[in-house]
């Protein structure tokens, strides 16, 4: 028996795009919070001469990783995909190391759809898959889509249950 499984095509919301980078410069603005914090440690404790070099050092290291996230957040955003179906949720992300998952509806255990300060500014919502195997996630969807691809989920495992 082979089945055929097409390749996901629903893409995510430009919204989302946003909201990660939103996400990666509050993270980028606390790493230099810290920095500076420390080297204001150091200047006012006098700390041995090294521990600044060694502090500036690392703040010049971070700095193109910080870029460098930027750009790796707009590569995931553009090649993350989805698709749901009565046998399979599947998920595609990655632009270099490409991660497909093909979830069997009949092993969903739960769905449920979580939401935090960021992605309820833009009115998205995650949508959480969990199984035994683990937990997979369909980022930032705007909400009634995200309660309607909960529901049909919920809907397609339930059937299969029933079925079986």
């Amino acid at each position: 028996m082979s089945a055929q499984v097409n390749i996901p095509q629903h893409k995510l919301p430009k919204e989302t795009l946003r909201v990660g980078l939103i996400g990666d410069i509050i993270f980028d603005i606390v790493v230099l919070l810290i920095f500076g914090a420390l080297f204001g440690l150091d200047h006012f404790f006098d700390w041995p001469s090294w521990i600044g070099i060694v502090l500036l050092v690392l703040l010049i290291i971070s700095i193109p990783f910080g870029v460098i996230g930027y750009f790796a957040t707009i590569i995931d955003h553009r090649n993350w995909r989805y698709a749901i179906d009565e046998e399979y949720v599947q998920l595609k992300q990655g632009a270099w190391f490409q991660k497909d998952q093909l979830i069997p509806v009949t092993k969903i255990q739960s769905v449920e759809t979580k939401q935090g300060p960021l992605l309820r500014k833009y009115k998205l919502r995650e949508v959480e898959i969990e199984t035994m195997a683990g937990e997979y996630s369909i980022p930032g969807l705007p909400e009634k889509e995200a309660y309607a691809l909960r529901d049909e989920i919920a809907a397609y495992a339930k059937a299969k249950e029933e079925d079986d």
